[in-house]
């Protein structure tokens, strides 16, 4: 058994039960062994997300006294985050707007840095052959992380990491938890200003955990529908397409703005 985090969503009405209807929305999913194994999922929940360790949801500036936003019990708040509240209220599109002007940034520091420096190599592709011994794991591991350190050593590439630091640095608006992360400068200097913000943009905010207003939940797995006895019992389609760590962000993006969003921590 482990921990996950997922969102759940509720409609605006529950707010006034919320800990019952939290209950209806998640009970195809508890464990029981008696059923189809795909829908045993979790043995306990409870609300969770206060921003100490980037959890929960960024609030949009203004919105913290709302009576509808929810808190978590356990832990010190941490201002303009929250355990969940009315979509209308929690930054989902902002932050991706953000963090797409910022990497419009990060592009223009490489184009910048490009005329003062030597041109960098792309990362060195090593071949795709599998390992079959410990050894040969080894060996494969290490040439990896040579191809890695080899790029890294590049002038351009070290002076654009520390020009991106000092740019999330400065910035003062959301955060934007690990953005831009080591493999973003291995993409920047060969793909365009707007191809690069939309790829590094696209998770962010990241919410891959979902289960959705009609049942489906959107875990480690494949989705499941609670209202069926499992995945061989399911007539229904999925009804987020594409890429889960986009689909899931902007399913939650485009629901009804009084729609309640809750951060629960499973024990599954």
């Amino acid at each position: 058994m482990a921990g996950m985090r997922i969102v759940v969503c509720l409609p605006g009405e529950a707010r006034t039960r919320l800990d019952e209807a939290l209950a209806e929305a998640m009970a195809p999913f508890e464990l029981d062994y008696a059923r189809a194994e795909e829908l045993d999922i979790w043995d306990s929940w409870r609300i969770c997300g206060h921003g100490a360790h980037r959890d929960g949801f960024q609030l949009l500036p203004g919105r913290g006294d709302d009576p509808r936003i929810m808190r978590e019990v356990r832990g010190e708040d941490v201002p303009g985050w929250c355990a969940g509240g009315p979509r209308e209220a929690i930054a989902i599109a902002e932050i991706r707007a953000e963090a797409s002007d910022t990497a419009r940034a990060a592009w223009d520091l490489w184009r910048e840095l490009s005329g003062s420096h030597p041109p960098a190599a792309p990362r060195r592709e090593l071949p795709a052959v599998p390992w079959r011994t410990p050894e040969e794991f080894r060996a494969g591991r290490l040439a990896e992380e040579e191809a890695g350190a080899a790029f890294d050593a590049q002038p351009l590439v070290v002076a654009y990491r520390e020009a991106v630091a000092a740019l999330l640095e400065a910035r003062r608006g959301y955060d934007l938890g690990g953005f831009l992360h080591r493999g973003a400068a291995e993409t920047v200097g060969w793909s365009g200003r707007e191809e690069f913000a939309a790829a590094e943009s696209a998770g962010i905010p990241s919410h891959r955990h979902v289960l959705t207003l009609d049942g489906w939940w959107y875990g480690e797995d494949d989705p499941v529908h609670g209202d069926c006895d499992g995945p061989d019992a399911c007539v229904h389609r999925p009804p987020l397409p594409g890429p889960r760590a986009t689909a899931t962000t902007r399913y939650l993006e485009e629901l009804p703005g009084d729609t309640l969003l809750v951060y629960l921590r499973c024990h599954v």
